[in-house]
């Protein structure tokens, strides 16, 4: 009989230490690790918590830069790769001034068309076709957020956005392009994923001098900051 305690006791201690291994039992070191680590890695881009209220997690380079401080590559709102000319006449989406998707009002749409469409999908995101599964543009909100609670500190090479819980990030200032970037070091100008609420021909973007956000022509070029969650 003693000889079936000890086994049991075996098994049961056994059975405890696996599950500390594996992450599952309360009080894991490595869990409590993970769960409040401030930096990682997905797809190979780096990622910084910044202790925001959403839980929200900002890239640290921009869509097709290998630097925090490069400006990276410039999209139309809703595509998903760089180009000579940012115009109108070569926006996706849009036929002859009338729009095939992102749509909410039938005016502006092609044949009084509507999806209601008002957030990108990851076919048409420029963070998520680019970067991989787990990354997309951050929203409106997501972005209001980081102005609005993040202290901001203008640097020679952009500005430093310091977090609640005192880490950081850093936004260049792009500007923006149409057949030339224009006003680089001057603005920041970074597309959001939603569509605008003037009119569906508009999405929201960021306006770093006057921290705020405003609307802007889907056609226009700007650069992408992806952000992920845990």
């Amino acid at each position: 009989m003693k000889k079936y305690y000890l086994i049991v006791l075996t098994i049961i201690s056994v059975s405890l230490m696996l599950v500390n291994c594996n992450g599952n039992g309360t009080g894991n070191a490595s869990a409590d690790k993970n769960n409040g680590a401030t930096e990682g890695t997905i797809n190979g881009h780096d990622w910084v918590d910044l202790g925001l209220p959403s839980g929200t997690l900002w890239a640290t380079c921009n869509v097709g830069a290998n630097a925090p401080e490069e400006n990276g590559d410039y999209f139309s709102w809703g595509e998903t790769a760089a180009k000579e000319e940012y115009l109108l006449s070569t926006c996706k989406y849009f036929d002859y001034n009338n729009i095939t998707k992102y749509c909410n009002d039938p005016g502006y749409g092609d044949n009084a068309f509507a999806d209601n469409k008002t957030v990108l999908e990851p076919s048409d995101d420029a963070a998520t076709a680019n970067w991989g599964e787990g990354w997309c543009l951050p929203t409106k909100d997501e972005f209001k957020e980081l102005i609005d609670k993040c202290t901001w500190m203008k640097k020679s090479n952009g500005f430093e956005v310091k977090g609640p819980n005192g880490k950081t990030i850093l936004l260049p200032l792009p500007g923006y392009r149409v057949t030339e970037p224009r006003e680089v070091g001057m603005n920041g100008y970074y597309w959001t994923s939603s569509l605008g609420e003037k009119n569906p021909s508009f999405a929201w973007k960021t306006d770093f001098t006057g921290k705020r956000m405003l609307e802007e022509g889907r056609y226009m070029g700007l650069p992408v900051r992806p952000v992920c969650k845990k």
